[in-house]
């Protein structure tokens, strides 16, 4: 095997990613609150939307407020 052969992976054996594998449940524990307008920011009853860090899904304000209710961020 020559030297770019071993720099660029030619010839070794590269095995695949399980593709049964389910891909994990995000709890989304990290729910952050946007706003449209600057001047609403801090003020909770303007909220437009949550976005979650975790796997970046944006919710409503009433499916944040269901989520927090039933524990799937705590």
């Amino acid at each position: 095997m020559g030297i770019l052969s071993k720099l660029f992976g030619g010839g070794s054996a590269k095995t695949a990613p399980a593709a049964d594998a389910p891909a994990p449940k995000c709890a989304h524990g990290a729910l952050v609150p946007r706003w449209d307008r600057a001047e609403d920011m801090g003020k909770n009853d303007l909220v437009s939307n949550y976005y979650c860090e975790g796997c970046a899904e944006t919710f409503t304000p009433a499916d944040a407020e269901r989520i927090r209710l039933s524990g799937a961020g705590a």
